[in-house]
């Protein structure tokens, strides 16, 4: 099978969770035996319009690369013209069989029209609440969670200052235009049963979402130091250091935790240099702490870097879509404290392999780091819960996703498949155009 992956960025530029999935997915297709080629965009402000350059990595996959132009969350047809052009390119060139977009952000989502038109199946994947937020988070400039865009209302009057009547119409029609995006598709993958169940709810044209949960690169429950041990607790935290994931949540839980001695470890790329410098002054403030930072990491390199780690801490304040750091330490044998926000307490059962606290509590967490620095044979009992849990290969993760694929082949090609509003779509998206969604150089052109 012939694939083309699309994601807004791709390493070496990113490596956050969906670049790093779509880098596995296309290592995975290939191992399998099937073509796999990438889209993804790199911005560049030098660059005014975008043009597109070819990579081939060493397994022979084909990366285009589309550099230049501004990208933008609520501008989100910049450059859509030059982008659709690009694409189109790409589509003749590596002809595939489908297309799976994982994810819409600096790339215009027209390419669903055009890979059906050029003879492509779509499959979509949620990583995140994009199509429905512009934020992408599902929280508002206030850090207060939001529900959705409620017709664009929410969207104008909480995130954009709109007071006026008429002001939630482009993001309504924002958010009705991805809806009829989700229904075109010939197959939409979530990765937790939280987001499948919020689009269902948000969407009157919710298509058939399939959950498929990610997968991990070793094998589940690889031996980890599990065993009572003396001296200062280990707690790690694994993922982008950024304000929404909370990071200050779990130092302000072991300030307010007071243990004698605890060694943090913060593992992962801080894209907000200023944001990290007061992590680092916050825990250097806090008596007790040994704090050690690494930054960027493989997946492959985790059961290294997390060797002797007696706990894993998700601290999210959103929603998190398809979390894979819990899965990544259940693996692992370690045991997860997490936010009870999103999809995350679908993986952790209080008292087995984890706990669940609220995030905008840090007492909550500091009770917990507490009791386990106690009772250390509590400790050990979720390490061996941790160990008992079952997560699935990233191997066996892209088998089923290219399942997936067989079935938006299968959808695409039933000639009495009902017929998705390509009329309305068109429609929406010229209007979009129009409402200054677009870059002043497209919107002058369209």
């Amino acid at each position: 099978m012939r694939v083309l992956l699309v994601s807004h960025r791709f390493p070496p530029d990113g490596t956050g969770g969906v670049e790093r999935y779509t880098q596995t997915l296309a290592s995975e297709l290939v191992q399998a035996g099937d073509s796999a080629a990438v889209l993804t965009r790199r911005p560049d402000s030098h660059l005014r319009r975008p043009e597109v350059r070819r990579e081939q990595l060493p397994n022979g996959t084909t990366v285009y690369r589309i550099t230049g132009g501004h990208v933008s969350s609520t501008r989100f047809l910049e450059c859509h013209e030059d982008l659709e052009r690009l694409f189109t390119v790409a589509m003749l060139e590596a002809v595939p069989e489908v297309v799976h977009i994982n994810h819409f952000l600096g790339l215009s989502p027209e390419f669903v029209r055009i890979a059906h038109s050029l003879g492509a199946a779509v499959t979509l994947s949620l990583h995140d609440f994009f199509v429905s937020c512009p934020r992408v988070h599902l929280q508002k400039p206030s850090g207060a969670l939001c529900k959705g865009p409620r017709y664009g209302r929410e969207c104008a009057t909480t995130c954009h200052g709109g007071l006026q009547p008429g002001d939630a119409l482009p993001w309504g029609l924002r958010a009705l235009y991805f809806q009829k995006l989700l229904a075109a598709a010939d197959a939409v993958i979530a990765y937790s049963d939280y987001v499948a169940d919020y689009f269902r709810s948000v969407s009157d044209a919710a298509p058939n979402i399939q959950v498929i949960p990610n997968g991990v690169p070793w094998k589940n429950g690889i031996e980890i130091s599990r065993k009572p041990r003396e001296g200062p607790l280990r707690i790690a935290y694994c993922g982008t250091v950024a304000p929404h994931k909370g990071v200050s949540v779990l130092l302000e839980a072991l300030r307010i935790a007071a243990l004698p001695a605890v060694e943090l470890l913060i593992v992962g790329d801080a894209p907000e240099r200023e944001y990290a410098a007061r992590l680092r002054h916050t825990a250097n403030s806090i008596p007790g702490i040994s704090l050690k930072r690494y930054g960027n990491y493989e997946p492959t390199e985790l059961p290294i870097i997390l060797n002797g780690t007696d706990i894993v801490v998700v601290p999210s304040l959103v929603p998190e879509a398809g979390p894979i750091v819990p899965r990544e330490a259940q693996a692992l044998g370690i045991p997860t404290l997490v936010s009870n926000l999103g999809a995350l307490p679908e993986l952790v059962k209080s008292g087995e392999n984890g706990f669940l606290f609220n995030p905008n509590r840090p007492a909550e967490l500091a009770g917990l780091l507490r009791r386990l620095d106690i009772d250390r044979l509590l400790l050990l009992k979720l390490h061996e819960g941790a160990s008992r849990s079952t997560q699935i290969a990233v191997g066996t993760h892209a088998r089923l996703v290219r399942r997936v694929y067989e079935q938006s082949l299968e959808h695409f090609r039933n000639p009495n498949k009902p017929a998705a509003s390509q009329r309305e779509i068109r429609f929406l998206h010229g209007e979009l155009v129009k409402l200054g969604f677009a870059s002043s150089a497209s919107t002058a052109s369209s």
